[in-house]
């Protein structure tokens, strides 16, 4: 399967050097609205993710002639929330080991904040149902995150910037070797008066 396309930074020629881009607020953006999106209904109990209390790690691109490779690693921790028409329970429950080799995290240290009358139902919701609909949604994560570097808009601009900044480059050049001219022919000036000068004080 062919790796999709990547572009490097200007510095970069043709994206054909090793490079690494950081895309961690990006893949925690997008992790969340994933976390956050999932509801589970289950009997008269409806379970929601309300928040993000914690998430550690990064991701980043690497680009190498022209492609890219996609390396993530989070840990993170959800509040959820349960309720149905007479009651409700809220807790916590973490993501070990969300990454980019595999989709095949765990879903670990299930609590309540306290006992209600469908908290342990919703702990077990969330134990036997949470992991099911988190790993189908993370299913498409990495070409998501993909996407952002080998948008066809931002390949387009890239390409752009590069053109612009050859052409800077190439004017610089120009510039810095016409300056170079004009200082050696005005020393050369310079010197051919000092041997007139040279010349006529030696005739006296």
């Amino acid at each position: 399967m062919a790796k999709p396309q990547g572009a490097g930074s200007i510095w970069n020629p043709n994206s054909w050097h090793w490079e690494e881009k950081n895309y961690t607020t990006i893949a925690r953006q997008l992790i969340e609205q994933k976390i956050k999106a999932l509801k589970i209904e289950s009997g008269d109990i409806t379970l929601t993710n309300i928040e993000l209390k914690s998430i550690s790690g990064d991701a980043q691109v690497n680009i190498r002639k022209g492609k890219q490779v996609l390396v993530y690693d989070f840990d993170i921790e959800v509040e959820w929330r349960g309720s149905n028409e007479s009651d409700e329970a809220e807790g916590t429950y973490k993501i070990k080991d969300l990454n980019s080799l595999d989709n095949d995290f765990e879903v670990i240290h299930i609590n309540s904040r306290s006992k209600t009358k469908i908290s342990d139902k919703c702990k077990d919701i969330v134990k036997r149902d949470m992991h099911m609909k988190l790993k189908e949604s993370f299913k498409t994560l990495m070409q998501e995150i993909g996407q952002f570097e080998s948008d066809p808009e931002k390949l387009k601009k890239d390409q752009e910037a590069r053109k612009h900044a050859e052409e800077q480059i190439k004017l610089a050049k120009e510039q810095n070797g016409e300056l170079k001219e004009r200082i050696f022919q005005e020393q050369k000036l310079k010197e051919m008066k000092m041997k007139q000068e040279f010349t006529q004080v030696s005739s006296q």
